[in-house]
């Protein structure tokens, strides 16, 4: 099953699905913001862009 949640909140996923009866076994970040896990393998990581930095940087000023 697939769900895309624009705001998480800790354990927010697994409180839904017990809500109605069902348990996660697994969950898999596929996105952050404006990162996703386009061209990597799993487990691979890469050094963010000086430019991907400031923008997160921003994001975290403004709060959204």
């Amino acid at each position: 099953m697939e769900i895309t949640i624009h705001e998480g909140r800790n354990r927010q996923v697994k409180r839904m699905f017990e809500a109605i009866g069902h348990q996660v076994q697994k969950l898999k970040r596929e996105r952050f913001a404006f990162l996703d896990l386009h061209g990597l393998n799993a487990g691979d990581s890469r050094e963010l862009t000086p430019h991907e930095v400031k923008q997160l940087r921003a994001l975290a000023e403004t709060g959204n």
